[in-house]
């Protein structure tokens, strides 16, 4: 340690970083991007073992010759420093927020966006790992957000950002949606409650439909089943008198539901239910005059692998739902507010219950066991979407959102992909070439506060006419005068800047702020703040010869620098990427911070291997003079825990 001390010193004083750069100046390029951490949270294990390869790989074309520019970047948006700054004022989401000041609320997250970056510096220098911080990018700077703007506008003119309305993952406690890359970010195995109950249909039969939900909040929107056309059903017979309908091959649910031999009466394909009425299961929620409901439907979506082959089907809270209600013309239902609670129900039990809450569907459960509805319910563990930075359960909910339209540049995406050599190869082609396959568009906007505003203006006599901004020049012209010397383009400054419409009405800015994710992937452009200053600098920087980062990026940087070069400028970002594998603990799950001491914690444990080893024996130095506080992420949650002799435990934390 005293030695690699004694080195990095001289390495300092010498100013040898700087002497390379100088030296190989006018060597043939070899292009790095480094993607850019967050500087309001601690670095942590992962970051090292990636930064390590990076390094090797620049040092290595440097001793080649080659000029490496390693310009440092900052991600400085979204909801990583906005819920730090709640949990500092002691606010409880979006409510507190606005009734705090978005003004005030947006300066402390400014103040805060650089709380960790001498801990940064200070880990990369003690690992040697050389980057150019003088020039360093910064999201949240004017320059940034106009380049963001420019892509932004250059989508839209090609017809690929647009706003739509559809069910999407979102998030109730931070009040937003997010995008797909986001959701597979955040999976982490629950225990939930899946539920059997009975529906009866409305054709004197005394027929009662099977129907099965793993989410029992959602049957107060009840407005539909479905059933596979071609599935073969049947009627069973029950002891009691009761007829109840599934399909045939899951009639083995009904002896796990405690009935007694029953006795199928006749079989039937499900196309012959298409078109029956009958009751909904839960009359709480007053039905629109508009659309039908109480109505079988047909969908291919539906199998007999598991549940009772009969699909409860809620428009606003499910995609083949929503698919379905447009197709068939169901009526709407939405009794769920921003927040995640009951909104507009005639059930005061349940009115302003968060959804997700395990007791708000114990009191459904009750509530049909009291009607007679009830047939089983199940325990089961399965994957479960949590948001990736808060921790909470999401949901699936209907709402307007803007989008860039990926899935029209699917094929380009793949050719793209195609192209970039990976290492190792396979997860090129597996991982993130399996994802791109299934590509959907990108869902952008978000309902929050600090970050790059979508540069959208609407005519408020005229919903459907829109104006994209691109450039500050383009924002002055538009408003009829200069932009003052402290221009801010954040909220809530930005959206004081109207104008009037072609029809009479006033432009004002659509609300949202964009996804954080496509701050970070357009810092191939936005770090030369191209195309308003040095093009001939971006041209010679683009696109990178290597990136590397953990294998968790591939669903996250890695994909947003390939979506934006595709969609905005028909070329892959980058030619090589290196990527690595996450550390582990004893049972699997991933560690996301690491101190010197939990390292050597782990490696006197004897539960690491041999090469685990030796890279905790090399992060223990980096991280010698780290802080105290671990931070495990493993697939059943998140586990905060302060070794013994540290700070004081973080509330809600264990010992360890």
């Amino acid at each position: 340690d005293q030695l690699e001390r004694e080195l990095l010193e001289t390495w300092k004083r010498e100013q040898l970083f700087e002497q390379t750069l100088a030296h190989r100046a006018a060597g043939k390029p070899f292009v790095f991007f480094e993607g850019p951490p967050t500087a309001n949270g601690r670095p942590g294990i992962h970051h090292v073992f990636a930064r390590t390869i990076k390094d090797l790989v620049c040092r290595f074309r440097a001793m080649q010759g080659r000029s490496v520019t390693r310009i440092a970047g900052w991600d400085t948006h979204g909801l990583p420093v906005e819920i730090e700054v709640e949990k500092s004022l002691g606010l409880k989401g979006k409510q507190d927020i606005e009734a705090y000041g978005i003004e005030r609320f947006n300066a402390l997250c400014r103040e805060s966006v650089f709380r960790y970056r001498d801990e940064w510096v200070a880990v990369s220098d003690r690992i040697g790992f050389w980057l150019d911080y003088q020039h360093a990018y910064i999201t949240c700077s004017n320059e940034y957000v106009e380049s963001v703007w420019a892509v932004l506008k250059r989508l839209h003119d090609r017809g690929l950002l647009y706003q739509g309305h559809r069910v999407l993952p979102y998030c109730p406690r931070c009040g937003t949606v997010l995008s797909s890359h986001e959701l597979a970010l955040g999976y982490e195995e629950v225990r939930d409650r899946s539920l059997y109950l009975t529906a009866a249909l409305d054709d004197g039969t005394g027929r009662q439909l099977v129907v099965w939900t793993t989410t029992p909040w959602t049957l107060p929107s009840n407005v539909a089943i479905a059933v596979h056309p071609d599935l073969e059903y049947g009627c069973y017979r029950l002891a009691d008198g009761r007829r109840l309908v599934l399909a045939t091959g899951r009639a083995a649910m009904l002896e796990l539901a405690g009935t007694e031999a029953p006795v199928c009466e006749e079989r039937f394909a499900g196309r012959q239910l298409v078109g029956r009425r009958y009751h909904r299961p839960l009359e709480v929620v007053p039905l629109p005059e508009e659309g039908i409901h109480s109505v079988v439907i047909a969908g291919d979506f539906v199998t007999a692998e598991d549940g009772s082959g009969l699909v409860h089907m809620a428009p606003a809270f499910g995609a083949d739902d929503y698919a379905a209600g447009q197709r068939e013309g169901l009526a709407f239902l939405r009794p769920v507010a921003p927040d995640g609670t009951f909104a507009g129900t005639t059930w005061d039990e349940i009115e302003g219950a968060l959804v997700t809450a395990p007791e708000t569907n114990e009191k459904i459960i009750r509530r049909l066991k009291q009607d007679g509805r009830h047939l089983r319910t199940e325990q089961y563990v399965h994957s479960y979407p949590h948001c990736w930075r808060c921790r909470h359960k999401l949901i699936y909910y209907a709402r307007a959102s803007w989008f860039v339209r990926t899935t029209a540049v699917r094929e380009q995406l793949l050719a793209a992909n195609d192209a970039v050599v990976w290492q190792p190869p396979e997860v090129g082609s597996g991982r993130f070439g399996e994802w791109l396959k299934n590509n959907v568009d990108w869902a952008l906007s978000r309902d929050r506060y600090w970050g790059t505003p979508l540069p959208v203006w609407v005519a408020d006599d005229d919903p459907e006419y829109v104006e994209v901004i691109g450039s500050y020049a383009d924002l002055a012209a538009k408003v009829g005068r200069a932009l003052p010397p402290d221009f801010d383009p954040h909220k809530p400054f930005i959206d004081d800047y109207t104008w009037p419409s072609p029809g009479g009405g006033t432009m004002r800015r659509t609300p949202e702020v964009i996804d954080t994710w496509f701050d970070s992937g357009a810092m191939p452009y936005a770090q030369w703040h191209y195309p308003f200053e040095q093009a001939d600098e971006f041209a010679r920087h683009f696109p990178a010869d290597f990136i590397c980062e953990g294998v968790d990026q591939t669903r996250g940087w890695f994909y947003s620098l390939l979506a934006i070069g595709v969609t905005a400028f028909d070329a892959a970002p980058y030619r090589h990427v290196v990527v690595n594998e996450m550390v582990l603990d004893a049972e699997g799950h991933t560690i996301e911070r690491l101190t010197a001491r939990a390292a050597a914690r782990l490696i006197r444990s004897g539960t690491a291997n041999k090469g685990m080893v030796a890279k905790l024996e090399a992060c223990r130095a980096a991280l010698r003079q780290g802080v105290g506080d671990v931070l495990i992420a493993n697939g059943r949650g998140v586990r905060i825990a302060t070794l013994a002799g540290a700070r004081a435990p973080l509330q809600g934390c264990t010992q360890v």
